[in-house]
């Protein structure tokens, strides 16, 4: 697919140019020379294809060649498929395939749920072990939003698009590249917020789940995001770690109104003789079923074994 996909997005002296890059990293005055380009050219292009997803900027102004995986994933997830024409549906199903196989792959998780904003949590005295959005995103030197690469790319649900949270490095790779906005951690509140209205949940992903580094923050439905379909719809379950949290129902204020089932997308919560429970090894601790209980029957609290 990919000889049949790549001319639609390349012209012939780019292909060339990617060439050199797939055998080693090169600055823009090695592919000028290699290429037997002028200077101002061999920028102009090494930055286009910058700019439209093929290549990574590395430390000392040099550039390599992203896998077939990410570049596809990048014009998927940017909107970038005028192009693709008939091959669009072919390289999403591909896309799912090909993060299946890694995630059944890697012993250890990529990603883990974080509970939402405004997540009632108790007790409120207890200093809590969890990672939160917040926690992250405040630690952060540069944190970006831009629209919702799972929903650009499968189209199954009308969930807000502009919710995906970048973070350090990743922040800056997609500002320089215009397809991402900076913002304040105010601005991030707001839109961490908004998620948790639409029933969203939220998920810090992980470049390297041992070391603790985050580099995106998520606002997931379970129809288009390919870590909770890898979970949900290809049994992938370690691939999602839970949030340290898991809820309670108070059952002398539940009204038992079933909005906390419907709002939960990990099968953790039914009615049982008019009274919502925990199925506590289902929760994730998202809080979601928390944010709409008129009766606050429901809280989120540290989880024990």
């Amino acid at each position: 697919m990919f000889a049949d996909v790549l001319p639609l997005l390349v012209g012939p002296k780019e292909v060339e140019l990617l060439l050199q890059l797939s055998e080693r990293h090169m600055s823009v005055a090695e592919l000028s020379a290699a290429l037997g380009l002028s200077a101002p050219l061999a920028r102009s292009m090494t930055y286009s294809l910058f700019n439209r997803g093929f290549l990574r900027k590395e430390k000392g102004d040099l550039f390599s060649l992203k896998s077939f995986k990410a570049i596809v994933s990048r014009h998927l997830g940017e909107g970038r498929t005028n192009r693709l024409g008939k091959y669009v549906a072919a390289l999403a199903t591909y896309r799912m395939d090909e993060h299946v196989v890694r995630a059944r792959a890697d012993p250890n998780p990529e990603a883990r749920v974080l509970p939402v904003l405004d997540a009632n949590i108790e007790p409120v005295s207890v200093v809590l072990s969890y990672e939160t959005a917040i926690g992250i995103i405040g630690k952060a030197r540069s944190v970006s939003v831009r629209d919702c690469e799972c929903r650009l790319t499968y189209h199954n649900c009308s969930k807000p698009l502009t919710t995906c949270l970048a973070i350090n490095e990743f922040s800056d790779e997609l500002v320089e590249r215009g397809v991402a906005t900076e913002i304040s951690l105010e601005e991030a509140k707001e839109i961490l917020a908004a998620g948790s209205v639409e029933g969203l949940v939220n998920q810090a992903l992980y470049t390297d789940w041992l070391k603790g580094e985050v580099f995106d923050i998520c606002a997931c439905c379970s129809c288009c995001c390919v870590y909770l379909r890898a979970f949900m719809n290809y049994g992938v379950k370690h691939h999602i770690a839970k949030s340290g949290l898991v809820a309670r129902v108070n059952e002398d204020e539940c009204e038992g109104c079933g909005v906390c089932v419907e709002r939960c997308v990990f099968g953790a919560r039914e009615i049982q003789n008019g009274k919502s429970t925990v199925i506590e090894k289902n929760c994730y601790g998202c809080g979601l079923c928390t944010t709409t209980c008129e009766a606050q029957a429901c809280t989120l609290v540290p989880y024990t074994r």
